[in-house]
């Protein structure tokens, strides 16, 4: 286990912009999550979660701590995308990886913005 954590490093060390683009992706995954962390609070109130214009009821309602699954997603994403971007280098080369990458800050902000148009829902509650 050690010697694979320690190549990972060695290959992600090798290319800067990669290494770049990847820090910049935990660290951006780590304000979210903080940004996560002092938004939810716990309430008996049930919260917002799920809105459709196909049904009696537009506005489906669950505990809060539904709202932690943003978080666990966060954390996977930037697991699994960390991994996957580790692959990438060592099978299909530089540009690819750094494709990915953007792709990866676009999921991100995409995230970001879903769960702060969710959170203020939820908050109204």
């Amino acid at each position: 286990m050690k010697e694979r954590i320690t190549t990972l490093v060695k290959v992600l060390t090798a290319d800067r912009y990669v290494l770049v683009l990847l820090s910049v992706f935990l660290i951006s995954s780590l304000l979210l999550l903080a940004y996560l962390a002092t938004a939810i609070h716990a309430s008996e109130l049930q919260v917002v979660v799920h809105y459709t214009s196909f049904g009696t009821t537009n506005f489906y309602r669950d505990k809060w701590y539904y709202l932690l699954s943003f978080a666990a997603f966060i954390i996977i994403m930037a697991v699994i995308h960390t991994l996957i971007a580790y692959k990438l280098l060592q099978a299909k080369g530089r540009d690819l990886t750094i494709a990915f990458m953007w792709l990866t800050f676009t999921l991100l902000v995409i995230s970001g913005a879903l769960f702060y148009q969710i959170l203020k829902v939820a908050s109204l509650s």
